[in-house]
């Protein structure tokens, strides 16, 4: 009897953007889980990574030394007309998104996994999640807390009604409102549900329309939960927690993912007809080390994956990533006009499609 075959990886993917997220940061000895699109596609035994793309040679140089009988190229039009593509990862900067996406659903891809934030403004955000519904293609977005155990768990603790209703929810995040700051709105929608208006703020209300700014403001979700989004001013004071509070409890995130904090409403033992919150139970710590294969990347790559033909949505679609653009441009929107209420959604659709 003939041993059996291997099975053959069915899935083919390519790199478009080869700087820190698409593959370099994996070579940064403190990040000691896999950080990069290269490193999480070589980690799925079903998938062959063929190709990646980058105009600056080394780090084409960079991903072939890693990833033995890839491809490089310099023009990401040129991979896309010469591989045969299942799922192409989007990691260059935000402004070239949008015209990436497209180009890749044109050339008949099946999954796009796009880094946060989704693209530059509503309008392109909106148009790519549309062309990509039309065309049957599926749509990711990198906000990667999505996919970590410890905020899952926190998920699953919210829905099982540990903190009853959800009432409020704080967020900081440190730095820029769309290189940091969308990752936190995501959170709170992940949590919160779709939100109705923003309220920006800023230390100065000079921000050009070119600038991200350090913004923070209130958030007003439809389930009627009020939001709070709080930003630092240094990006290099990695400040990113969440604290959600409801009818009987309270839930906290703190240390970006490290610790997960319960405490639940008792009677106050100090004034009578009143509760207050007991001393906080740590259930959770940590929660990167629970992750597949020691990566959270690792781990939306395979829900990404496992997504394409099913019909299943990712963990963050593309109709998530629109959100958290929507949040991050309403804000510096109400900035620019004296803090004002900007009603959400910026835009609700897109009548014409490119592809």
């Amino acid at each position: 009897m003939r041993p059996s075959e291997p099975k053959q990886p069915q899935y083919r993917a390519g790199v478009i953007g080869l700087g820190q997220i698409g593959n370099l940061f994996d070579e940064d000895p403190k990040r000691k889980e896999i950080w990069t699109h290269t490193g999480a596609y070589l980690a799925l035994p079903d998938v062959v990574l063929a190709a990646g793309a980058d105009s600056d040679e080394g780090r084409r140089s960079s991903f072939l030394k890693r990833s033995a009988g890839t491809k490089a190229y310099r023009d990401y039009r040129d991979m896309l007309r010469a591989e045969r593509l299942d799922v192409v990862s989007v990691c260059t900067p935000t402004a070239l998104h949008h015209e990436m996406v497209l180009a890749a659903v044109q050339a008949g891809v099946r999954a796009v996994f796009c880094e946060k934030p989704l693209a530059a403004t509503p309008e392109q955000a909106a148009e790519m999640v549309e062309v990509c519904q039309s065309a049957g293609v599926l749509l990711a977005v990198n906000h990667t807390r999505r996919w970590e155990s410890i905020y899952v768990r926190a998920k699953q603790l919210v829905e099982e009604g540990a903190i009853g209703r959800i009432e409020a929810i704080v967020g900081y995040y440190p730095g820029k409102v769309f290189t940091m700051g969308t990752h936190l709105f995501d959170l709170m929608r992940f949590f919160g549900g779709d939100v109705q208006w923003v309220c920006g703020q800023s230390p100065d209300s000079r921000i050009a329309s070119d600038e991200e700014g350090s913004l923070s403001g209130q958030l007003q979700f439809r389930s009627g939960a009020t939001g709070c989004v709080i930003s630092g001013w240094d990006r290099s004071n990695h400040v990113f927690e969440l604290d959600l509070v409801g009818s009987t409890g309270r839930l906290r995130l703190s240390g970006d993912g490290a610790a997960m904090d319960l405490s639940r409403f008792t009677e106050s033992p100090r004034y009578s007809g009143y509760r207050e919150l007991a001393k906080g139970e740590e259930i959770g710590r940590c929660g990167r080390e629970e992750q597949s294969q020691g990566s959270r990347l690792v781990t939306a790559m395979r829900d990404v994956i496992d997504c394409i033909g099913t019909g299943r949505q990712p963990a963050c679609s593309g109709q998530d990533g629109l959100a958290a653009v929507d949040i991050a441009c309403a804000l510096r929107e109400s900035v620019a006009h004296g803090n004002s209420r900007v009603e959400l959604p910026l835009v609700s659709s897109v009548s014409t499609c490119r592809i």
